[in-house]
């Protein structure tokens, strides 16, 4: 046996201690198994003194047929653990005499790597759903705001009315008066005042009923005023709520950018090269 290859085997307990992982050491020469030392977990019941040939398509095979570094990740499809597997020549005057492999557990970088993926996946579904939100928030304070003009412009119809209820009010006074002053020259003239004394009952009568029907427009339009008053207050506070919402939203969506930002670093430290 080549003396490279002895000392390969010589060392392999301590080439295995170097590995942060659970690791299964293989030498080889470009024939057989020359030595395997299994990990805890990672044991690929491999046998000294098997043929290569059996190794086909493994990185210890084309390390040896190419003479190149070779470095290999894998699922746990194959062992039920996910692994590297590393395959170095051993060279001597140029040429290939042996190699040695490594393979080593990728169980925990594998999890990282999976979680990171999940955690990025359940932070792309936050932001679209706090955007969703943003939107909805932006959308209510829109809607509070024409509410709100719609409201000024009811109010400024209601005084408008009152107005125009003043003006009535004080034709029915007048009213009341003529009607008054009708009647007391009606009294006057006895007998040939009767007709005219009927006429001027009615008119007071249309007044007191004027006065009575702008006094109820009156109280129905206070009411309006104050459910508008009341629609505007709470339109009010429910517009500085959607606009505090949206802040936060806006902050809650800056935290998930920043999570989402750490899930992408694991991504990148899970990557073992």
């Amino acid at each position: 046996m080549h003396s490279k290859l002895q000392a390969a085997i010589d060392v392999i307990d301590l080439y295995q201690a170097t590995y942060p992982e659970d690791t299964c050491v293989i030498v080889a020469d470009k024939e057989k198994i020359l030595a395997y030392k299994p990990g805890k977990q990672v044991d690929l019941k491999i046998t000294v003194g098997e043929r290569i040939e059996k190794y086909h398509g493994t990185t210890t095979e084309k390390a040896l047929s190419t003479g190149k570094y070779i470095r290999e990740e894998r699922g746990p499809e194959g062992f039920g653990v996910a692994y590297i597997s590393i395959a170095q020549p051993i060279f001597d005057d140029g040429k290939v005499i042996g190699v040695v492999s490594a393979v080593m557990s990728n169980e925990k970088m594998d999890n990282m790597r999976l979680l990171a993926s999940e955690l990025s996946s359940s932070v792309e579904e936050m932001t679209a759903t706090n955007e969703e939100l943003t939107a909805a928030s932006v959308d209510v304070s829109n809607r509070l705001a024409e509410l709100s003009k719609f409201s000024e412009s009811m109010t400024g119809d209601i005084q408008q009315i009152n107005s125009i209820v003043d003006l009535v009010k004080d034709l029915a006074m007048k009213s009341k008066i003529l009607g008054l002053n009708a009647s007391i020259e009606a009294a006057r003239s006895g007998e040939h005042g009767r007709g005219f004394a009927v006429v001027a009952s009615e008119i007071q009568k249309m007044s007191q009923s004027s006065t009575e029907s702008a006094d109820s427009i009156t109280n129905q339009l206070g009411s309006i005023k104050q459910s508008i008053d009341k629609v505007n207050e709470s339109a009010n506070q429910i517009t500085v709520f959607t606009q505090q919402f949206s802040a936060s939203m806006h902050e809650l969506n800056a935290a998930y950018i920043g999570i989402n930002t750490a899930a992408e670093k694991l991504m990148h430290i899970s990557e073992v090269k």
